[in-house]
């Protein structure tokens, strides 16, 4: 036998003896000490570690194994599926047991109605869908106009018109447009059977609708009144759960304190119909995820609002440790995919020269670019060469610049086409949606000169010159109603009359002013601070093109004034880098033929309705 047969044998050998020393595992037999299958448990041996694993909640001591080798359960407690809603663990409701808010339908679109609870002891919004939302081809009275097909009864003659064919739009209310006399409406003057139209509600408010006691009324695009951000007047105390109400009066909708998790006792109704939980055992108290009488949150639970539901146009809404809402997360701004933010600037009135009598009126709110156009942004919206002159820019973002009038308002409607809006812009023999760059004039031009605004279209625009000012000048500083008349003086957009004009504005190269740049340029967009309303280089930088003709401007009060009617040339605001301080003031001016495009420090910014 040679060594390596020797060696082979002797390591069969090892295996052998090792083999008689392992205890051999039965199949299937409870109470060996090893884990069999379809076995949980088999004494020591667990197949998890701790009840969470197992969902549930909480552990008071070491998981066991009975006899028949399943868990002993009996130290683990709370889980998804016990039929008890359980809020402090995360729990919107479970089995039968839901968090009523009432509103939760609503706020996912629905007109109302009941949820249900998922698997995963959550809401569900499954059963919201009996209730009607708006495109369910189901027209529901109590909410729509219309709803797809179904116009109800109405007629263009019921709605007042002469004649002509009635549609329902996608808000779900009448689109009159094909009704004879419906071509007046989006003309911004209340005539014939319109109720309002645009901004103009003829005077009327929700407080004067019947069934409401106040909130925001609107315009449709029907010419009719807009009534979804009204309040209706208050029904509680009339023994019916109606709208945000949890319960009313006797009226708990079977909810009971063992529902809620507050153990035993006496569940009222407060008199803000609202569940009053001082007769639990467990009274409810802010912080325990529970919404009851005198607060409108607590932690997670907004009860079913958002930003919007209380009159913002988007954000995150959140509950403050006193269960009040936290507003700091809603914003009035709007977000563009191509610009980023564009600030909201309320409707209001200020003086706009030295003359107390010189006041203009701003009617409607709007949302106005952050930033100057920017040189990149000006090629990726339009795709085209980028007009500036490099050797007096720092790069692609600064604002774009040698940018003529005609191709400023070019840009808009090219940026309201590519994000699906309603271009403002008509001029006669131009498609926006192919412009070419050099199908643009480069001298003055009788049919871009005389270009025609669309004041109701959604799309993107060059402000008028008093909403230029209005927002330079900070609107209303926080105090809405108030008649702003000290702004038309400020020194630049964001003075408080101590601050310095170089913390806010890029001017003065050319100049001795105090604070000017150093630099033969212009800078990136919002290098400077931003005014009170948060907008940037609305002083320095590069001139901003407006909409306005050049001209004096009428004497005493005027209303959403759009420029002079016959002069040529157009208005730029704000001052330049070049420029020194005295023209970064808010109340300066200039003009400038719309065709001109070699002047490197002029450029723009938008807004929209």
């Amino acid at each position: 036998m040679n060594v390596k047969t020797a060696c082979t044998l002797l390591i069969a050998a090892c295996w052998l003896v090792a083999g008689c020393e392992t205890k051999t595992k039965n199949v299937d037999s409870c109470g060996d000490g090893y884990l069999d299958p379809g076995e949980e448990c088999d004494r020591d041996e667990l197949s998890v570690t701790n009840c969470q694993q197992l969902g549930y909640y909480e552990q008071v001591a070491a998981l066991g194994c009975r006899e028949d080798c399943t868990f002993d359960l009996t130290s683990c407690s709370g889980r998804c599926g016990d039929q008890v809603m359980q809020l402090m663990f995360g729990e919107q409701c479970d089995g039968e047991n839901l968090v009523l808010t009432t509103n939760f339908c609503r706020a996912r679109g629905y007109y109302g109605g009941a949820h249900g609870c998922s698997a995963t002891c959550m809401l569900d919004e499954t059963l919201c869908q009996g209730n009607g939302v708006c495109g369910d081809g189901t027209f529901q009275a109590a909410h729509e106009s219309c709803d797809g097909q179904e116009l109800g009864d109405a007629t263009c003659e019921s709605l007042g018109y002469p004649g002509g064919t009635l549609a329902c739009g996608d808000t779900c209310r009448f689109a009159v447009a094909g009704c004879v006399g419906g071509e007046t409406c989006g003309d911004g003057a209340v005539d014939g059977p319109e109720q309002c139209d645009g901004a103009d509600l003829d005077g009327r408010s929700c407080a004067d609708l019947a069934g409401f006691a106040g909130g925001e009324l609107a315009c449709g695009p029907d010419c009719r009144f807009d009534t979804s951000r009204c309040h209706p007047e208050t029904t509680c105390g009339d023994g019916a759960v109606y709208g945000d109400e949890q319960c009313d009066g006797d009226n708990l909708l079977g909810v009971t304190c063992a529902v809620l998790g507050l153990g035993s006792g006496v569940l009222a109704c407060g008199p803000d119909c609202r569940f009053d939980a001082d007769g639990c055992s467990v009274p409810g108290v802010c912080g325990d995820g529970l919404v009851l009488s005198q607060e409108a949150c607590d932690g997670e639970n907004l009860d079913g609002r958002t930003c919007q539901s209380l009159g913002f146009v988007g954000g995150d809404l959140a509950c403050g440790a006193d269960c009040t809402f936290d507003t700091d997360g809603c914003t009035m701004n709007l977000e563009s995919p191509n610009l980023g933010t564009l600030i909201h600037v309320p409707a209001g009135t200020f003086q706009r020269d030295a003359g107390p009598s010189s006041l203009s009126t701003v009617t409607s709110s709007f949302y106005m670019s952050r930033h100057e156009i920017t040189r990149a942004q000006f090629v990726a919206v339009t795709g085209w060469p980028d007009p500036s002159y490099e050797t007096t820019s720092s790069g692609e973002h600064d604002p774009v610049q040698q940018v003529s009038w005609y191709y400023a308002i070019a840009f808009c409607n090219k940026l309201s086409l590519l994000e699906g809006l309603a271009p403002v812009y008509t001029v006669t023999g131009v498609d926006f949606a192919t412009l070419a760059y050099f199908e643009i004039p480069t001298m003055s031009d009788l049919s871009w000169d005389a270009a025609t605004a669309d004041w109701n279209a959604d799309g993107y625009r060059l402000p008028t010159e008093m909403e230029w000012m209005w927002a330079a000048m900070g609107a209303d500083t926080g105090n809405p109603g108030a008649i702003n008349t000290t702004g038309w003086a400020k020194a630049f957009a964001g003075s408080d009359g101590a601050n310095a004009i170089g913390d806010y504005a890029v001017f003065g190269f050319e100049s001795s002013d105090e604070g000017r740049t150093t630099t033969q340029r212009s800078n990136p967009v919002g290098s400077k601070l931003a005014n009170e309303l948060g907008l940037h280089d609305l002083s320095g930088n590069v001139w901003e093109w407006v909409w306005d003709r050049y001209g004096e401007y009428p004497a005493g009060t005027v209303t959403d004034y759009r420029g002079a009617t016959s002069d040529s040339f157009r208005v730029g605001r704000g001052g330049n880098w070049n420029d020194d301080a005295s023209n970064c003031a808010v109340a300066f001016r200039f003009q400038s033929d719309p065709s001109y495009q070699f002047n490197w420090v002029q450029g723009f910014r938008v807004v929209r309705r």
